[in-house]
């Protein structure tokens, strides 16, 4: 039942496609596609499909057999009152004739025995064309849908109107059994029921096919599946081709961006470290600063108590930056100037508020500042380390 529904919408949208602009299009657009390619290359690799066409009178009931394609060849006819055993011989041997796979057989009725008809039909019936001109039939045609056997073709889809015109051909089956009955005798069964258009030199089939979606036997060109089937694999291994290269992209990238995560850890190391050389530097520097600002105390103290007298006394020296601050007993204080100014470390000493005499010692007490040298200090530290 499922095989049936199955069939039965297969069917369905094949009737579909044959009736939308679809197989016109493809047609067209694989016509000019195979201009592109050379024409040894094209009738190499996409040789035209076989065909034969049996051209029948239905008066007479003889076949022409005909090989059909763009330059149509008459091969034989096969009359009325031949034997068909003998038929069939000659059959099997034109068609094992065919190098590049079994032909497609159309059977090609004359005009003057196919009904033509122009119908117009809503555009709303498009996507079920087929099946609402087979219940028009009777209405269009003197005959019921069992009573014929029909094919259309759309010509024009008029949207504005919202119309389809389609060109109609149909044959009573009556009419053409009596051909079906005799290739069925010679072994023949046709793919297509065409109609004929001989207004030339040379009969052309038109492309419609009346025999019933039912009727139709399955036809495969053999080398042009296996055209198709190489194109499959060729498209195939571009598409595993693509996708590897994606692939190995992809691949690559994550390499990539490891590597640069890496270095990036590997950068804020070297940032850390660099952070921490130049702490470890200022620290350096830090005690450097402290180490070369120690011996300035040392050389200023040894300085005060070079150039002090016996007779003078400090009680308090402090020093604060380039500044002396020294307090204490003389018994001539006023000379305090004078011997600090002569000292090659110390400049510009003055006295700090007046100067007093000591109830204790009877010795004048003294608050005096002086601006420290911080070069002289640093010769002297110098000549002190040479020495």
């Amino acid at each position: 039942m499922i095989l049936n529904a199955v069939n039965e919408y297969w069917v369905s949208l094949t009737a579909r496609y044959r009736a939308s602009p679809l197989p016109g299009f493809f047609r067209w657009w694989g016509s000019d596609l195979a201009q592109l390619i050379p024409e040894s290359v094209r009738k190499r690799m996409m040789p035209p499909r076989p065909a034969v066409w049996l051209i029948a009178d239905l008066e007479s009931a003889d076949l022409e057999v005909w090989i059909g394609g763009e330059a149509p060849a008459h091969r034989d006819t096969y009359a009325r009152d031949e034997d068909p055993r003998i038929l069939r011989d000659r059959w099997q041997e034109l068609f094992n004739s065919f190098t590049d796979g079994a032909p497609e057989i159309r059977l090609c009725l004359p005009s003057e025995d196919v009904l033509q008809r122009p119908v117009e039909l809503p555009l709303a019936v498009e996507a079920n064309l087929d099946t609402a001109v087979s219940y028009q039939l009777d209405q269009l045609t003197p005959f019921s849908a069992t009573q014929v056997n029909h094919d259309f073709r759309l010509v024009k889809r008029d949207t504005q109107h919202g119309r389809l015109e389609l060109d109609l051909r149909l044959v009573p089956v009556s009419q053409i059994e009596e051909v079906r009955e005799r290739l069925a005798a010679i072994g023949i069964r046709p793919h297509a029921i065409d109609t004929l258009n001989d207004d030339g030199q040379t009969p052309q089939c038109e492309g419609f096919n009346l025999l019933p979606e039912t009727e139709r036997p399955p036809y495969v060109y053999a080398r042009a599946r296996l055209n198709w089937m190489l194109a499959g694999v060729v498209v195939a291994v571009l598409v595993a081709v693509m996708f590897q290269s994606l692939h190995l992209r992809g691949q690559e990238r994550d390499r990539l961006q490891e590597e640069v995560a890496q270095l990036r850890i590997e950068a804020e190391q070297v940032i850390e470290l660099q952070n921490q050389l130049e702490d470890a530097l200022v620290a350096a520097n830090f005690l450097a600063d402290r180490r070369r600002r120690q011996p300035v105390i040392i050389q200023v103290l040894d300085e005060v108590s070079r150039i002090l007298p016996q007779d003078m006394w400090l009680n308090q020296m402090q020093v604060r930056g380039d500044e002396l601050q020294i307090m204490g007993l003389a018994d001539a204080s006023e000379r305090l100037i004078e011997i600090v100014n002569e000292s090659p470390l110390l400049d510009d000493a003055e006295f700090r508020g007046a100067i007093n005499v000591d109830p204790n010692t009877g010795q004048e007490r003294f608050n005096a500042r002086a601006v420290i040298n911080r070069r002289g200090v640093q010769d002297a530290a110098a000549a002190g380390s040479g020495e």
